[in-house]
């Protein structure tokens, strides 16, 4: 069965990928559009006025470096920021009045466009057993893609986000006083 991804770079060395149907839209903004938020993981930059609504800004590399007890990389000094709003759960034809009032979505920071990949279900592989412990709370599967400037180059993981561990994920880290993601 095929099935359309939204690939995310999230740093030079960190791309994701979530189901289409979870991505909103993508948009610029500066950091100074972005209100900071006191008492919430560094990861969390924010949140920004988007169409009369305030919306979480993630620096979901850093999240999930935090969260994967990974190192830390820099942080990037950017005015100018891509972002990519994901929302909990796929579209569905329910009122839109509805769903925007049951399920924030969030806008996560990317460091280069948004990219479309259609990929039948073969292509998703079982996290092998030594990174399952880390990685299967967030990730479902694995997809191995060839990058696309050279053909010579071996094919790379990229992970398929679970968009609701993630919201989950999220909630566990904010704050009574900062709100949470729902």
């Amino acid at each position: 069965m095929l099935r359309t991804y939204a690939g995310l770079q999230l740093s030079p060395k960190v791309q994701v990928v979530v189901p289409i149907e979870q991505v909103v839209e993508e948009i610029a903004r500066s950091r100074r559009q972005i209100c900071p938020i006191p008492g919430v993981p560094e990861a969390i930059l924010g949140v920004v006025n988007i169409a009369g609504k305030l919306l979480w800004v993630i620096d979901l590399a850093d999240f999930l470096t935090e969260v994967l007890g990974l190192t830390r990389r820099s942080p990037s000094r950017g005015d100018e920021l891509t972002l990519v709003v994901i929302r909990k759960d796929p579209r569905t034809e329910q009122d839109p009045e509805e769903e925007e009032s049951t399920l924030t979505p969030f806008a996560c920071v990317v460091c280069d466009r948004l990219v479309t990949l259609t990929l039948n279900s073969t292509h998703v592989t079982p996290i092998p057993d030594p990174w399952r412990p880390l990685l299967r709370p967030l990730f479902s599967g694995l997809i191995w893609i060839s990058p696309p400037t050279d053909a010579a180059s071996p094919r790379f993981p990229v992970g398929l986000l679970q968009v609701s561990a993630l919201f989950e994920a999220l909630s566990r880290h904010s704050t009574s006083t900062a709100g949470e993601f729902r």
